[in-house]
């Protein structure tokens, strides 16, 4: 597993199998090509370049070697990734909104709330 890592360099989730998993291991959400859905069918944002972003272009959290936005924290040394649910069948994803242009700076908006859509 893949950890995802906050503005702060925190695990705040997992990613495997273009499936986000959080901390204990329950599907949160999944990819559709570039962008995140969740499993009640809300677009949540896209993942580009290892950043994951928000509506209107913020990054929320991002990937080891990710690059493109804002200047990225050292990050914590991961703890033993959870053991994953089986996640759900994925609903139709929704059309997505037109994509906002990537900004150089942090989101406001918290990983939770992020994944809450």
């Amino acid at each position: 597993m893949t950890p995802i890592f906050d503005r702060r360099g925190a695990v705040v989730s997992w990613l495997e199998d273009g499936v986000i998993y959080n901390l204990a291991g329950r599907a949160a959400a999944f990819f559709d090509d570039e962008n995140v859905v969740s499993y009640r069918g809300r677009h949540l944002g896209v993942l580009d370049a290892g950043l994951f972003r928000d509506h209107r272009g913020g990054v929320v959290a991002f990937l080891e070697g990710a690059h493109g936005g804002p200047i990225l924290p050292i990050t914590q040394i991961p703890p033993i990734p959870p053991i994953p649910s089986i996640p759900p069948i994925p609903p139709i994803p929704p059309i997505p909104p037109i994509p906002a242009i990537p900004s150089l700076g942090w989101s406001s908006m918290s990983w939770d709330a992020f994944l809450a859509g």
